[in-house]
């Protein structure tokens, strides 16, 4: 069936439901002889998906993360680093995290699920020029930091992946790492290493060595438009990921050249989850980089968290600064949003003291969608 890359489209697509319903005997290919680790993924959605990793395709992963790392350097590495990774031991961090002491002590290596206040406190301690963590994690701790009004001047570089990194949690970063370098990496326990950041602007360059990555509409077929992405992993042969289509991206293909010079295929930006974007009163979506965007200037905004239950309605959750005027906050987030929405959804902002991750994940999402996801 398949003579080139251009039949790929005759296999079918692989879901998320596929990976949960599988045995362990239907995950792992038949021929495999290669050492193996079992993965789960996050479960965003409260069910995590199993698979197989071959010791080989972990490797390739470190491997290609150490290479862009020695470029973010200019080839000149930072020794002082602290690394803050998920240490659940089905999760690809831990696994990872194993072959990452052959060159980074113990010392560096933290658990995501510790409590916020270790963490500031090691952060503190070590004052690091590098940092690789997850956005939410390291969100966590800037804000600890800002209510201790400390800066760290020192930090030069930040690594950020496996979540969005929403307008609000860039501006923050920027204020407590004012000298760091963002850069950001598209990862997932299926595919591995997918894509990362170009240095030279917003978009992102699909990692083409380790994946082949589609961009389909609701009907399956490619598109030019906001589209799911779809990966197919090349460097893990025990549970053969072809034709995944349940990470729950979304994202559009950026046709023109980079300025960086690479001749690999771009995506403008991943526009969020397909399981956080948000409908419209008339059952359009929206970006949830629609709701970050418009409100990442308010003043005093600690927090927040947009929930929508019905088409057309959010619930804005806003935590505000202790020092701030809550009546302010509120009139500034809601003509924002309003701004932002043109009279496509109406609003109720709710005040909390505090946005916590969901039971058994360290993530805090910014936003959810509880409507069910199309077909």
């Amino acid at each position: 069936m398949l003579d080139d890359w251009d039949d790929l489209p005759k296999i079918p697509f692989l879901t998320k439901h596929d990976l949960r319903t599988a045995t362990r005997a239907d995950l792992l290919a038949k021929d495999n002889r290669d050492d193996i680790r079992w993965l789960a993924s996050s479960g965003s959605t409260g069910i995590p998906a199993s698979m197989a990793r071959t010791e080989d395709s972990l490797w390739h992963y470190m491997a290609c993360n150490t290479a862009l790392y020695y470029d973010w350097c200019q080839g000149k590495p930072l020794s002082n680093g602290l690394y803050l990774v998920d240490m659940a031991p089905d999760s690809i961090d831990f696994a990872v995290a194993d072959l990452l002491r052959m060159t980074v002590p113990d010392s560096r290596i933290f658990s995501v699920h510790d409590p916020v206040v270790r963490l500031t406190r090691e952060l503190l301690s070590c004052r690091p020029e590098f940092i690789s963590s997850y956005p939410s994690t390291l969100r966590a701790i800037a804000l600890e930091l800002r209510a201790q009004k400390r800066v760290m001047n020192q930090t030069r570089l930040i690594h950020l992946t496996s979540e969005m990194l929403d307008a609000h949690t860039r501006h923050l970063l920027g204020q407590i790492f004012p000298n760091a370098r963002l850069i950001e990496t598209y990862s997932s326990t299926e595919g591995g290493l997918m894509g990362w950041q170009c240095m030279h602007g917003a978009r992102w360059h699909t990692a083409e060595t380790n994946v082949l990555c589609e961009i389909v509409d609701e009907n399956g077929l490619p598109t030019t438009g906001l589209g799911h992405i779809v990966i197919t992993d090349l460097t893990n042969t025990a549970t053969p990921i072809l034709r995944y289509r349940g990470l729950g991206d979304l994202a559009r293909w950026e046709p023109e050249p980079c300025p960086c010079g690479s001749t690999a295929r771009s995506i403008r930006q991943i526009e969020g989850r397909s399981a956080a974007m948000l409908r419209a009163r008339d059952g359009a979506l929206i970006s949830p980089y629609v709701i970050t965007n418009a409100i990442e200037e308010v003043a005093g905004l600690a927090q927040y968290q947009v929930v929508q239950k019905q088409a057309g309605m959010f619930e804005v959750r806003v935590v505000v600064e202790s020092s701030a005027s809550r009546n302010r906050v509120e009139k500034e987030v809601q003509s924002a949003l309003e701004t932002a929405l043109d009279s496509a959804a109406d609003l109720q902002i709710t005040f909390v003291s505090k946005i916590a991750a969901p039971p058994g994940s360290h993530k805090v999402p910014l936003v959810i969608s509880e409507l069910p996801l199309a077909a």
